[in-house]
């Protein structure tokens, strides 16, 4: 069992990707004035916000001038308005992005998109060091907008990549942003759960998709709930890869991932796993090693990552069969450019 701590500046925000550095204290800072120039005070706040490192940064991730423009609207509506409840696909922004074989992608104001992209700069979603042999399964549950698939698709071009996002609007923008990866990656718009069972979703500012909040039976029924048939991992699993191992799976399905955890056995041909977690911290470990899996936690400012890499000896049968026998998913839903 390894823990491992990483030490960080202060930040504000709770969730990955949500960092921002704490601005230092200055003793120049003046109070807002109150009365009519409250109008004038808040807006030069907002632009000195705009030109402030970190948004600098999201500014030169992207390249050309209309994308860099998008950007910048981006960021103003952000920082002026702050987060809107579930702004729809139809409202996202194209800007090109060179860290992603310089391809357009589409992220949406008001909303977790711009913070998604800078994940991918943060480098949490890759396989760990540790992971042997050749990676040519990979799976992403809580495929969000797609960009953690289409880099991690980039990174290994022998690869392929099956996405799940149950989120319809987060769906629709990565079927879009994966459009020149279609050959290779695979969007299913589904709840993926430790066995097949109705469930109960529901939305809330600080996620980036829907959230379990429960079996449909015996659940409260509120209005902004969502009902889905979710789908057992192990069968999605072996229709994406058939007899072959899963070789690396990134997890990133809120507070779910402790129960698909308890019940673990559909993790039986995953080779390599990784979990963001922001709760049970002291029991991610003890569940992947239960599940065979040599366990390590790295503890961010934010939360943590569970990391599992089954012993070699037990892989090691399963990846020849993977090298003799290559399969092919016909997908219920492949990746396309469709808008």
């Amino acid at each position: 069992m390894i823990y491992e701590e990483e030490l960080v500046l202060p930040v504000t925000g709770t969730r990955s990707g949500h960092c921002e550095v704490a601005p230092p204290l200055s003793d120049n800072v003046r109070e807002p004035v109150i009365g009519a120039r409250d109008r004038r005070a808040a807006a030069r706040r907002v632009w000195q916000r705009i030109h402030s490192l970190r948004y600098r940064q999201s500014i030169a991730r992207v390249s050309g001038l209309g994308s860099k423009a998008n950007m910048t609207r981006l960021l103003a509506g952000e920082a002026f308005s702050g987060e809107r409840h579930r702004p729809p696909a139809d409202t996202a922004m194209p800007v090109r992005v060179a860290r992603l074989g310089g391809n357009v992608v589409w992220l949406r104001p008001r909303c977790s998109d711009r913070l998604a992209l800078e994940f991918v700069d943060y480098g949490h979603h890759l396989p760990p060091g540790g992971l042997s042999g050749p990676v040519r399964h990979i799976a992403v549950f809580g495929a969000n907008i797609g960009l953690l698939m289409a880099d991690l698709a980039g990174r290994h071009p022998q690869a392929r990549v099956l996405g799940v996002e149950a989120d319809h609007d987060n769906a629709v923008l990565a079927r879009r942003n994966l459009a020149s990866l279609a050959s290779r990656c695979t969007l299913e718009e589904m709840a993926v759960w430790h066995r097949d069972e109705p469930l109960a979703l529901a939305w809330k500012p600080d996620a980036w998709g829907l959230i379990v909040t429960g079996s449909v039976a015996g659940n409260g029924s509120a209005a902004r709930e969502r009902r889905i048939d979710a789908v057992d991992a192990a069968s999605l699993l072996t229709a994406f890869a058939g007899p072959a191992p899963v070789d690396y799976l990134l997890v990133n399905i809120e507070s779910a991932w402790y129960e698909m955890l308890r019940h673990g056995r559909w993790t039986a041909n995953v080779r390599c796993i990784k979990i963001e977690i922001t709760d049970h911290y002291d029991e991610a470990v003890s569940l992947l090693e239960t599940l065979g899996y040599r366990a390590q936690l790295r503890r961010l400012n934010w939360g943590a990552f569970a990391t599992g890499i089954k012993p070699a000896e037990q892989s090691r049968g399963k990846l020849r069969q993977q090298a003799a026998q290559p399969t092919s998913l016909t997908s219920r839903s492949e990746c396309s450019a469709r808008v």
